[in-house]
Formats: structure tokens, C-alpha cells, sequence
């Protein structure tokens, strides 16, 4: 039988949408609810931060459950249990050995219908402000959120995940409860599972704890964003003894047909090592480092150019990356390092599918961005047709010169950084 037969798909008539890969050589299987929502579905500054919130909130008890027995329960059962939420998705997940799969399935289910408890609400505030705090202890981690805020400006995305201090203070619990209400419906999840499990079995599951769960709010806005100019954000810390710089610009979508090739371009220009910027700025010892990479979502896209270095040499390293850039659009790609940055992510993709984890994760965000799944060797196929010429076209589409963002943090101020 082939990986593509393989595959597994069901709608419960609620919506809920389940997607499964039985991988029958591994004893564990991982299972996680993908809900479609994330910091650009805030639409309203004053609940910005609630998906990241809500996601805290989820462990603290469900309808049946305190938090001490949720943690006993997967503790018991030897699961790894986590939660991650991003701009566009909240994705709770278990790993566990085969024969615990029912059990972890009953906890994920019933967690997607949190208490949220007022008296937890407010405590677990104050845990979200100090993940704020941090964060913006961080240097780069600062500097990325401002240039999102900078690059997106009122656009949803540029909220940050995690709120502001502000918004988390301010928030009341029916803030809470009414996005959970429109956000958490079954048709805008998705129940993924790869590795040992009995894809019937799975149906059945979901049919048993799902199939009264309400319908509502799902899908969002997606048309494309560009911002209108180039925008230079500078701040200027002088306790810092790093310049810390990015560079945003327009580029594809998840859906768009150029992906890939706008991908392997980037991974051409500034993957983390043999790419052009790793060469010619950071091996060179002109930057600790210098990478490239798309950062593409629904709708929108971004190619982000970053480097760090000392306040000396960053105005140099800024012109580097720029003239980098040009190089690439004016020159074209060698077959050479196309075929170096191929097999890079071939590598990725057959590395990736031997985990469960991460079969778990492209299920789910498969049919999120195609309406279906997806296999290891459709995959490879659409990487290895990419040209050199395709390459060139996908990055020549957009103003990536003509419109730049860049934000910078560290000692120089702008005049001394693009002196």
C-alpha cells in the first residue's frame, strides 16, 4: 500500500473535520486538536492577546475536570502534553504510546470545553503580563514585534500573540468566553492523528465525544496586505553591545503557486548555512549571523532579510544585505545552489515524516491551506519541478526592493545605521 492510500478523512455533520495517517511500524501515536483561530483573528485591540490567553485558560479545568486531574490523567498514561498558539492557529497535542490513544482523545476533547473561571482568569493575568515582560527582555524578540507592528500596522497581524499589558489587564472573562464561543466551534477545528492507531476507531471516538458540539464563526479575513512604503523603525538602546536588524518585504501566500520556488529562493539567499548571506556576511565574520527566509500565511506574505552584529560593522552588514538581495534578483540563481537548497528540504521532508509529531502537524495544516492531504512524495515532486526560472519569477513579483521595512535595535540611531 502507498503513504498517499494511506490517508484517512471524515467529517462529523457538526463540521468537525478528522484527518489521520495510520504509520503501522511505531509503537506511539500523536493526536492534537487544530483550532483555526490565532492573535490576526483578534480583530478588536481590546481582546488582543485573548487566543494565547485562552490557550493558558484550557489547562486550568474543564467541565469535569480541575487542573490537578487533567495533569494526573495525562501524567498517568505517560503522555507528552503541550500547546502552542501562533498568529493563525491554537493546536493542542498529546503524544502517546498506541494503546493510551482513547484516553488522551477523551482529555483533548473535553478540554476544548474549558470553565474559564473567573478566579482563574485573574490569576493566570498576571502570568500572561510576565511572559510579556520577558519577551520584551529579549532583543530579538523585541525587535521581531515591532517589525511586525511596523510592517502590518492596523492589519490583524500585527497584533502580537501574546497581547499587551495593557489588553491582558483590561480583559474581562465574558471578553473571553464569548470569543471561545465563536472561535471554538467544530467547524473550525480539526482532530489530526499519525502514527499507531485504527482510523474507524478514531471515528468512532470523535462521534462519542464531539457529535453534540456546537457549530459557529469559522474562517477569517485573507486579502492581501502590502503595506504602501518603505519604513525605517530605529530604536536606540545604548546599554545594548548588539545592532540587531531585519528586513520585511512583501512576498507569497501558503496558497500561492509560487510558493516553493519563493522558498527555495529565500533558502538560497540566507539559509543558516552555505546560503549566500551565511557566505558572504556571516562566515566572513561580519555578522554572528545572517539568514533569509519567507514567512508565508493566508493571504499575506513576508521575505525577512535579518542580521546581527556589532554597532561597527552593522551599517556595512545592512548594505550587505541589501545588496545581497539585488544580486540575486539581477543575476538569477546558479543550478548549483538550487540543487544544494533542493535536497536541503528533501532532507527536512523525509526527516519530518518519520516523526508523528510532525506527520500530526502537516495534516492538519494540509487541509487547512490545500482542502486535502498532502503526501511526503507529492511533496517532493513539487520541490524537485521547481527552475531556476521559476525561482526568479516568484521573487520578481513583489516590490521587495520598493518596499522595505526595516527595523532595527542597539546602539546606533538611524542616521548612524544607514550612514
Amino acid at each position: 500500500m502507498t503513504e498517499t492510500a494511506m490517508f484517512h478523512t471524515h467529517t462529523l455533520s457538526n463540521g468537525l473535520q478528522i484527518v489521520g495517517q495510520p504509520m503501522p511500524d511505531f509503537e506511539s501515536v500523536a493526536v492534537c486538536y487544530f483550532v483555526r483561530t490565532g492573535s490576526r483573528d483578534e480583530y478588536d485591540p481590546e481582546v488582543a492577546g485573548v487566543s494565547h490567553f485562552l490557550e493558558h485558560m484550557v489547562f486550568k479545568g474543564t467541565q469535569t475536570l480541575d487542573w490537578q486531574e487533567i495533569t494526573l490523567a495525562f501524567n498517568k498514561i505517560g503522555a507528552e502534553l503541550n500547546a502552542f498558539t501562533s498568529h493563525e492557529a491554537t493546536v493542542y497535542y498529546a503524544r502517546v504510546l498506541g494503546e493510551y490513544l482513547d484516553t488522551a482523545v477523551g482529555l483533548l476533547s473535553d478540554m476544548m470545553y474549558p470553565r474559564l473561571a473567573e478566579s482563574d482568569f485573574e490569576t493566570e493575568k498576571e502570568v500572561i503580563v510576565n511572559e510579556i515582560a520577558r519577551s520584551e527582555d529579549q532583543p530579538y524578540n523585541l525587535t521581531y514585534r515591532r517589525m511586525m507592528q511596523t510592517y502590518f500596522g492596523d492589519h490583524p497581524l500585527g497584533h502580537d500573540v501574546l497581547g499587551t499589558r495593557e489588553s491582558i489587564r483590561n480583559m474581562r472573562v465574558e471578553q473571553m468566553r464569548d470569543y471561545w464561543q465563536r472561535r471554538y466551534a467544530a467547524n473550525n477545528l480539526i482532530l489530526s492523528v499519525a502514527g499507531k492507531f485504527d482510523w474507524d476507531h478514531i471515528v468512532e471516538l470523535a462521534e462519542q465525544h464531539c457529535r453534540n458540539w456546537r457549530t459557529g464563526d469559522a474562517g477569517r479575513d485573507v486579502t492581501h496586505y502590502e503595506q504602501a512604503q518603505s519604513i525605517n523603525k530605529v530604536m536606540v538602546d545604548k546599554k545594548l553591545k548588539q545592532q540587531i536588524m531585519i528586513l520585511a518585504m512583501p512576498a507569497v501566500d501558503i496558497k500561492d503557486p509560487d510558493y516553493y520556488a519563493a522558498s527555495l529562493g529565500s533558502s538560497i539567499l540566507g539559509d543558516t548555512d552555505g546560503s549566500r548571506l551565511y557566505w558572504n556576511i556571516h562566515q566572513r565574520g561580519l555578522a554572528e549571523s545572517a539568514s533569509a527566509g519567507i514567512w508565508a500565511m493566508e493571504g499575506t506574505g513576508v521575505l525577512l532579510m535579518e542580521a546581527n552584529s556589532t554597532p561597527e560593522d552593522a551599517p556595512r552588514v545592512l548594505k550587505l544585505l541589501r545588496a545581497e538581495l539585488a544580486s540575486l534578483l539581477n543575476d538569477g540563481v546558479h543550478e548549483d545552489e538550487l540543487r544544494r537548497a533542493k535536497d536541503k528540504w528533501i532532507s527536512g521532508i523525509v526527516l519530518s515524516s518519520e516523526s508523528t509529531f510532525a506527520r500530526m502537524r502537516s495534516l492538519a495544516s494540509d487541509w487547512v491551506t490545500e482542502g486535502r492531504l498532502v503526501s511526503v512524495e507529492e511533496e517532493i515532486e513539487r520541490v524537485e519541478k521547481v527552475s531556476a526560472r521559476d525561482v526568479m519569477r516568484a521573487l520578481s513579483r513583489f516590490p521587495v526592493q520598493e518596499k522595505q521595512v526595516l527595523t532595527a535595535l542597539g546602539p546606533l540611531n538611524e542616521a548612524e545605521l544607514l550612514a
